[in-house]
C-alpha cells in the first residue's frame, strides 16, 4: 500500500469517528441516554410530559333520590322536618262528658311550670285571651291534640280560636282556624302538627268577639294522641 492510500484510509477513519461523536452529542442533547456498553439506546421522555385533562359525556343518566324535586334547574329537598306547623279540626264522633271540676283552670298569665299529658282544663267568662296553667311536656312529639267544647255564656254567636306558644321562649307558633259557638257545637278535636320536637308548648283560647260583652266557657283536654 502506497503512502497516498494510507492517508486516504486515515482520513476516512477520522471522519467516521467524528461522525459518531457528533451523533452521540446530538442524541444526548435531546433527552436521550446512550448505553455504550450494551450498544443500546434508551429514551426517557417523562420529563417532557405536561399536565392535561380530558372530559367526556356520560352515556347514562344519574338517578336523583326520590325525595328531591328538580324545579327550574334547582334542587329542593322536601322533608317533613322542613314543613311549617299546621292544624286540622274534626268533630268528635264520641261525645265526651263535660268536666265537673276546675282542677286545671286557665290563667291570664303565661305558664312557668310544666306537666305531663293528658291535661284536663276548663274556664268560663272569658272575654279576651286566657292561657293554660302549665306548659306541656311533649317528649319529642311533633303534634298535640286539643279536644274542646266551647260555648257562649249568653245567647250570641261568638268567634274564637286557639293559639300555640313555645314554652320558655313564649314565642308564638301558630293559630288554629277561627271557630263559631253557633257552628262548632259539641266536642271537636284540633290537631297541631309539624311542631319542633326540641320544645315544649302551651296553648291559649282567644275570644274574637264580636264585643267584650260576649264571654265564652270551655272544657278541654290536651293529649299527645
Amino acid at each position: 500500500m502506497n503512502r497516498k492510500s494510507i492517508r486516504v484510509s486515515i482520513c476516512l477513519i477520522l471522519m467516521f469517528i467524528l461522525s459518531l461523536s457528533l451523533s452521540g452529542t446530538s442524541f444526548a442533547s435531546k433527552g436521550g441516554k446512550m448505553d455504550t456498553g450494551s450498544k443500546q439506546f434508551v429514551v426517557s421522555n417523562v420529563e417532557n410530559l405536561e399536565p392535561s385533562s380530558e372530559t367526556t359525556k356520560m352515556t347514562y343518566s344519574r338517578q336523583v333520590p326520590s325525595n328531591v324535586d328538580i324545579i327550574s334547574n334547582q334542587i329542593t329537598v322536601s322533608t317533613e322536618e322542613n314543613a311549617k306547623p299546621a292544624s286540622e279540626t274534626t268533630k268528635m264522633t264520641l261525645q265526651k262528658a263535660d268536666s265537673l271540676n276546675a282542677a286545671n283552670p286557665m290563667s291570664l298569665s303565661r305558664p312557668t311550670k310544666g306537666t305531663n299529658l293528658p291535661y284536663d282544663g276548663s274556664f268560663s267568662g272569658v272575654n279576651t285571651e286566657i292561657f293554660s296553667n302549665y306548659y306541656f311536656f311533649t317528649n319529642g312529639s311533633t303534634q298535640l291534640y286539643v279536644d274542646w267544647n266551647v260555648k257562649a255564656d249568653y245567647p250570641a254567636n261568638v268567634l274564637w280560636h286557639i293559639n300555640v306558644y313555645q314554652a320558655g321562649t313564649n314565642k308564638f307558633v301558630m293559630s288554629s282556624d277561627q271557630f263559631s259557638t253557633n257552628s262548632n257545637t259539641g266536642w271537636w278535636t284540633t290537631r297541631f302538627y309539624n311542631l319542633d320536637p326540641a320544645y315544649n308548648y302551651y296553648i291559649s283560647f282567644v275570644n274574637d268577639g264580636p264585643q267584650i260583652d260576649s264571654p265564652i266557657s270551655c272544657d278541654f283536654t290536651v293529649r299527645l294522641k
